[in-house]
């Protein structure tokens, strides 16, 4: 009789054992997504505000016709570099961890916005236009903008970097100015 007795808790020890073993298990896999849930939610977040702040500086570009001092003073506590030509130069923004634009305290850079601006020929400028016969005399001037991650760096980007993991997003921009 205690044989019996002894076989039914066993059996009972062991459904629980198993009903443990598949909870916890099932909890592990559903932090494990609530974990990486997180992190696309983070990365979804910095690509839409690195696409509002592309779009920011592109529409500044085009309403300003490329004139980067005049889209400096768009942005008051932008930094601007002078390039070798006057029309030539770089205009430099920093984010905190919340996308807000920050000044002076470099120190809680989180992001960087960079706008590099060049006067060129047109016709090196669009040269994929002069594949169709078309001739464009005068100049233009070209503009990249790149949205950096920056928080786990020690120091910002000063030019936009060619091949670059913390790149958040980057387009090319350009303005026909004639002769």
């Amino acid at each position: 009789m205690s044989t019996t007795t002894h076989s039914k808790s066993s059996l009972f020890l062991m459904e629980i054992i198993i009903a443990i073993f598949f909870f916890s298990l099932a909890s592990a896999i559903c932090l494990r997504l609530f974990a990486s849930a997180h992190s696309l939610s983070d990365h979804d977040k910095n690509l839409n505000n690195a696409l509002l702040w592309s779009q920011n500086l592109s529409e500044s570009f085009y309403g300003c016709d490329g004139n980067i001092v005049l889209i400096k003073n768009l942005y008051p506590d932008a930094f601007l570099a002078a390039g070798e030509k006057e029309s030539d130069g770089t205009i430099t923004i920093f984010f905190n961890e919340k996308w807000e634009v920050i000044d002076n305290s470099l120190g809680d850079a989180a992001y960087e916005a960079i706008l590099d601006v060049k006067k060129d020929f047109a016709s090196s400028v669009y040269s994929d236009v002069n594949d169709y016969g078309v001739l464009l005399d005068g100049d233009a001037i070209a503009g990249n903008i790149a949205i950096i991650d920056i928080k786990n760096r020690s120091e910002e980007y000063l030019t936009i970097p060619e091949d670059s993991e913390d790149v958040i997003f980057s387009n090319k921009i350009d303005v026909y100015i004639g002769k």
